[in-house]
């Protein structure tokens, strides 16, 4: 076998970047040639829209209480607090390692970080910072047992090597996943569709130049990255949130009124499909902008997701949006008016209506 320091490092890591499912295997490989168990990859702080925690040969259970302990506080994690104190000396990717480590571990405000790394086993190991931007913090780590004993200056001069290609390797495929939405981006845009692109957190990634228009035109609000306008049933912003969120909508549809007698438009939110891991940059989602149409299909699954609406309920609804009797539909659905009567005023109540004209309002945003 090669040394670590004879590895093609530059081969392990691009080949991770450009294929994410290998990056436990590369920390593997790393972590196997510096003498440690485990080699991580972690993400955190800034505007990462998750925090990603990536370590070979472990168990997702072993991380649950990592946050629970404050696993991601300075305060609490001798690993952060070490590099924080480096990089407020201008240092901002040394090779950290244990007696770095003893030097901070005294001044933290609690133990339970330091008592969880007893607890799993990974007292000991070396890190440095691959990446530190506004966009957050990417860092690199080997986790050693109590049993390897602490890094030698040997295996720091490996991680060294191994560390200098994973940073290439990771901003290879931030750039690679930016390019995605730039991609994404311009093939709306030479098929002529009005679109924004949105990242995990609802930021918007990238746009087509017909959806530039409608920002310079005022109709969509732009505010540090978020989109935002007035709409129905609920604000631009408020279907942004909804689509984006874990158990959130696949699926959203709002409507803006214009002024000065000009077409309303409709926005359709779709969300993307969604990667184990990334760092940030992937597409999450795209807003598609048309002109309104009187589509109503999936109209009952929004009623059911944004209200709470049961499949009695939103027949009922759509019922009545038509323009329906009440006498006619209780007939229609096979229950007396009284029946009827009681589950019209349950849709009020979980629409948050007062009277049948507000929910006929309320209904007009969907059915566009």
């Amino acid at each position: 076998m090669r040394s670590g320091e004879q590895l093609d490092w530059d081969d392990i890591f691009m080949s991770a970047a450009l294929q994410p499912d290998l990056w436990t295997e590369a920390l593997d490989t790393m972590a196997r040639h510096t003498g440690a168990s485990h080699g991580q990859l972690i993400g955190i702080g800034g505007m990462r829209d998750v925090m990603f925690n990536i370590a070979s040969n472990f168990e997702d259970s072993a991380f649950e209480k990592f946050v629970e302990v404050g696993g991601g506080s300075p305060n609490t994690n001798f690993r952060i607090a070490a590099s924080q104190r480096h990089i407020a000396r201008g240092l901002y990717d040394p090779i950290l390692h244990e007696w770095h480590y003893d030097e901070v571990i005294p001044d933290l405000s609690s133990r339970q970080y330091v008592d969880w790394c007893e607890e799993i086993d990974v007292p000991f190991g070396c890190q440095t910072n691959l990446v530190i931007d506004g966009f957050g913090v990417v860092g690199f780590a080997t986790l050693r047992k109590r049993r390897e004993g602490r890094t030698t200056p040997a295996q720091r001069r490996v991680f060294s090597h191994a560390a200098a290609a994973a940073r290439r390797g990771v901003r290879l495929q931030e750039r690679l996943e930016g390019e995605q939405a730039r991609f994404l981006s311009g093939a709306y845009e030479a098929i002529g569709i009005c679109a924004f692109v949105l990242d995990a957190r609802g930021r918007v990634l990238a746009h087509t130049n017909r959806a530039d228009d409608l920002l310079s035109a005022g109709d969509i609000r732009l505010s540090g990255s978020f989109l935002n306008a007035d709409a129905r049933p609920i604000s631009l912003r408020k279907a942004v949130d909804a689509l984006i969120h874990d158990g959130g909508l696949p699926n959203i549809r709002v409507r803006i009124e214009l002024p000065a007698q000009r077409p309303p438009l409709l926005i359709e939110g779709f969300r993307l499909p969604i990667n184990s891991w990334s760092f940030g940059r992937l597409p999450h989602a795209v807003l598609i902008v048309n002109a309104p149409r009187r589509d109503r299909a999936g109209v009952g699954q929004l009623l059911t997701l944004l209200y709470g609406l049961t499949a009695a309920e939103t027949d009922i609804a759509v019922r009545l949006f038509d323009g329906k009797a009440r006498q006619e539909i209780a007939a229609e659905r096979g229950v007396v008016p009284e029946t009827l009567r009681g589950q019209i005023k349950r849709i009020h109540a979980k629409c948050g209506v007062d009277d049948e004209a507000d929910l006929m309002r309320l209904l007009a945003a969907f059915f566009i």
